[in-house]
């Protein structure tokens, strides 16, 4: 029993140790988070063009890209059912004053059979109101097509009206 209570004891030392030395951290450590963004995935180019097709105003792509029961959470809670409302909602974004820009990175994303996933760190920055966040986009393949099903985005700020 001394030998397990004293393995217990060098292991909780040995374990403060090398998370007191997390990178990035000033030595704290964030429980349940991974230490660096995944390897991006296959579906990179599909992140890209929204980015761009969001950048140009090109609601074409979006008609294309969303599935018709598309559901979308947006960072403040709206859920928005469908395509029409998702439509709707990204419309607004694209031609807001000030035009809107957004930029991302740390892109990951990954396919189980007709499913996939991308999740990315973003900045919608539009000259005066800057938004940084997360957002989770599920897909699923229809016919050749990989359609969005699901938006979910969070931002590292207080929600501000759009």
């Amino acid at each position: 029993m001394k030998r397990l209570i004293l393995l217990c004891a060098v292991f909780t030392v040995i374990e403060g140790f090398a998370l007191a030395q997390a990178p990035g951290l000033g030595g704290r450590t964030i429980h349940g988070r991974s230490p660096a963004a995944p390897a991006p995935g296959p579906l990179v180019s599909l992140v890209q063009a929204g980015v761009d097709a969001y950048n140009k105003g090109d609601i074409a792509y979006f008609e294309n890209a969303f599935a018709d029961d598309i559901l979308w959470v947006d960072e403040d809670g709206h859920e928005l059912t469908g395509k029409m409302f998702a439509l709707y909602f990204v419309n607004r974004q694209v031609t807001a004053t000030p035009k809107r820009k957004m930029s991302v990175h740390d892109v990951a994303t990954g396919t189980w059979g007709d499913t996939a996933w991308a999740a990315f760190a973003y900045t919608i920055d539009d000259g005066v109101n800057k938004r940084i966040g997360m957002n989770t986009t599920l897909f699923r393949k229809i016919a050749n097509d990989w359609k969005i099903v699901l938006i979910h985005g969070s931002i590292n700020a207080f929600a501000v009206p759009h």
